[in-house]
């Protein structure tokens, strides 16, 4: 019986090699994300908080323009709840995608995906306040491009919370990822712009002073809609011939080879100067 399931496997491909290379390469991704993020979290944490704890909050100017303004009340608590939110959406995110933590202590999975829920939601809804009422640093272009990040968390956590609602597990965890790739765009912002200036030895596509350009037009927008399409071609490659499987794979290495660049520029560069 089990000679007989393993030859029914390995004939419909569940075996193949290509498909845990497949899956081994998405795991490594996956991992370097976790580990930016959490990077990205610690830094968040130790500038902002450190200024708070402080009472400069003035500081805070020097990453966030604009992001505390004196008398401004309204507008410095939502820079507040957009910035200290995004640790927790930082940290607690990851964690929804680990299997052994799914699996194993469920009643954590669903208060921590209950608590991403609202906490992206709350971010979303600040930083687009932010938007409406202090602008962005790249103009226009910024403030559209981070208001259609915001309109495609709404869609992706609402699809995510009917699927789970309607116990279809597996379509929730794609809309789930894709959430989390949305609420992702800031960092993978970040490490792009730090990934590009490396390679490039400079600010090339955009003016530094200004911090407007072909480049930063793309990046506004390629944030969230470049991890949003390649996560949409590794779902199909899941059920791909070799080629597809193959091509996958290789594409999803030179995605994780540039995001490591991106966070280690970043890290040396942008995050540790500034603790």
């Amino acid at each position: 019986m089990n000679s007989n399931k393993q030859v029914i496997e390995t004939a419909s491909g569940l075996t193949s090699p290509f498909n845990e290379l497949l899956k081994n390469t998405a795991i490594l991704w996956f991992i370097m994300a976790v580990i930016g993020q959490w990077i990205f979290a610690i830094y968040v944490g130790a500038f902002y908080g450190g200024a708070a704890i402080q009472g400069d909050f003035m500081k805070w100017n020097r990453v966030l323009p604009h992001g505390y303004v004196e008398g401004e009340t309204m507008g410095n608590l939502a820079s507040g709840i957009h910035v200290f939110l995004a640790i927790a959406i930082l940290v607690g995110g990851p964690l929804q995608f680990i299997p052994k933590i799914r699996n194993r202590f469920r009643k954590f999975h669903r208060f921590n995906g209950r608590l991403y829920f609202f906490t992206v939601l709350l971010v979303s809804f600040s930083g687009v306040f932010m938007v409406i009422t202090k602008g962005t640093i790249s103009g226009i272009v910024g403030d559209i491009s981070i208001s259609i990040n915001a309109l495609l968390v709404f869609i992706f956590a609402t699809a995510a919370w009917r699927k789970a609602i309607a116990k279809k597990f597996v379509e929730h965890g794609q809309w789930a990822f894709r959430l989390f790739l949305a609420a992702s765009g800031v960092w993978f912002f970040r490490i792009g712009l730090m990934f590009w200036l490396m390679v490039m030895g400079g600010p090339v596509g955009f003016d530094p002073e200004t911090f407007q350009g072909p480049f930063l037009v793309f990046l506004g927008f390629g944030q969230y809609l470049v991890p949003l399409t390649i996560y949409e071609f590794y779902l199909k490659s899941k059920n791909a011939q070799t080629f597809g499987k193959l091509s996958m794979a290789i594409g999803l290495l030179l995605c994780t080879l540039i995001m490591a660049t991106g966070i280690f520029a970043a890290t040396i560069g942008m995050w540790l100067p500034r603790i």
